[in-house]
């Protein structure tokens, strides 16, 4: 609606103002919101453009802070007064480089929800038969793969299957999608903003105010480790596609000003291993003895049992490994004015560059078998409403590591 108002009644539906300290955009018809903004207090300025925006020469203009922000529309040779002109020196990333990061970056569960949502499109448009042939070639996949799984002694339940070929449609739909949106990925820094160009079909540019980055995060997978290259984020926006860690603290140091700290860092002693594993060594314990109590009793269908009970076990395994190395991997370090902290988060390995100044609290929890081995939890609040935790380090390190 604001798309179309935008072109139909330009002058009247959207007033942008810039004043010295503030920007003010005020749009709406019958009803009219007027936005002010602190120019202090942006964080970032998203810039897209469609291919319907990109035929009708338009752009959507987003204008983000941390408690919230506000879109609108304009032209597409207007500009923003407070944004300095793109020089076009960059950092240019390769074709490999932009598809390895939109493989981290997908997600099988937002796929889910965005698949779900564009086949409910589909049926909208194209009516339903569209939307039962898609159904019914997912049905087919499905049917397939449990055949394939059965020739191999694997018995899987025709819904599994289905829930397999359905996350995993998804996903590949989310990825390719990503993929080009990654496409022609360059990084550059000008006037104190760091300038993000992307995209092939729809076009992308982001501005991050570099005074009021709060965080910047390389996001390790198994997958990235064994590469040795990881992307790296801020404001929930891909600074840039996976690189080196040599490369990612060059860019945190020279172009984001966040260097990550190296020394005097406190890692989770070996000692810790358990506390790290607990819940995967659960799910572990747990399919194991199920999966004994199978060969005794030896129940009705226990080779489908049998097999969805070893799948539980390999998963198991899979994610007592991952939490292990991410263990070794976690620490926190503190140095000029600068707190560094890797930290683990679902299947992640998350490692954050937090200026001190952008920390307003630091909590430190212990549970009861935590006191008697001398470990803590050190949780840091960013600003933002985003937290970071790591677990399970020495309580005696950590308080003279923040006590100085």
């Amino acid at each position: 609606m604001d798309f179309l108002l935008y072109f139909i009644l330009r002058r009247i539906f959207l007033r942008t103002e810039l004043t010295p300290g503030n920007i003010v955009v005020t749009k709406g018809l019958l009803l009219r919101r007027r936005c002010e903004i602190p120019l202090t207090a942006v964080t970032k300025i998203e810039i897209r453009r469609t291919l319907v925006l990109r035929l009708l020469r338009g752009k959507r203009v987003e204008i983000s802070t941390l408690s919230g922000g506000v879109f609108f529309y304009m032209r597409n040779n207007e500009r923003l007064p407070f944004l300095p002109d793109y020089d076009g020196i960059h950092i240019k990333a390769g074709a490999l480089q932009s598809i390895a990061g939109a493989f981290v970056d997908t997600r099988a569960l937002s796929g889910v929800i965005t698949f779900g949502l564009f086949l409910n499109r589909i049926g909208g448009v194209f009516g339903s038969e569209s939307f039962d042939r898609i159904m019914s070639a997912m049905l087919g996949a499905a049917e397939g793969l449990s055949q394939t799984l059965g020739a191999l002694h694997i018995g899987v339940p025709r819904i599994t299957a289905l829930a397999a070929v359905f996350v995993g449609a998804a996903w590949l739909f989310v990825f390719l999608r990503k993929a080009l949106g990654m496409l022609r990925f360059r990084l550059s820094c000008e006037s104190g903003f760091i300038t993000i160009q992307r995209g092939v079909f729809t076009l992308y540019e982001c501005r991050l105010v570099r005074n009021n980055l709060t965080a910047c995060l390389r996001c390790d997978t198994l997958t990235t480790l064994l590469l040795r290259s990881a992307p790296l984020y801020c404001h929930d926006v891909m600074l840039f596609p996976p690189v080196s860690r040599r490369t990612a603290d060059r860019i945190l140091s020279k172009m984001c000003r966040l260097p990550l700290p190296q020394k005097d860092r406190v890692k989770p002693p070996f000692s810790a291993l358990f506390g790290h594993c607990a819940v995967p060594l659960g799910w572990l314990a747990g399919f194991a003895a199920a999966l004994a109590l199978t060969f005794i009793a030896e129940p009705i269908g226990a080779d489908l049992v049998q097999s969805l009970l070893w799948s539980g076990v390999v998963i198991s395994l899979w994610f007592t490994v991952t939490y292990a190395i991410y263990m070794r991997m976690s620490g926190a370090a503190r140095e000029h004015g600068m707190t560094g902290i890797a930290f683990r988060r679902g299947a992640r390995l998350y490692t954050a560059a937090i200026p001190d100044i952008k920390i307003p609290m630091k909590m430190i929890g212990r549970n009861i078998f935590q006191k008697f081995s001398g470990m803590c939890d050190i949780t840091l609040a960013v600003a933002g409403r985003r937290r970071y935790k790591l677990r399970n380090v020495p309580h005696r390190d950590i308080e003279r590591l923040f006590r100085r």
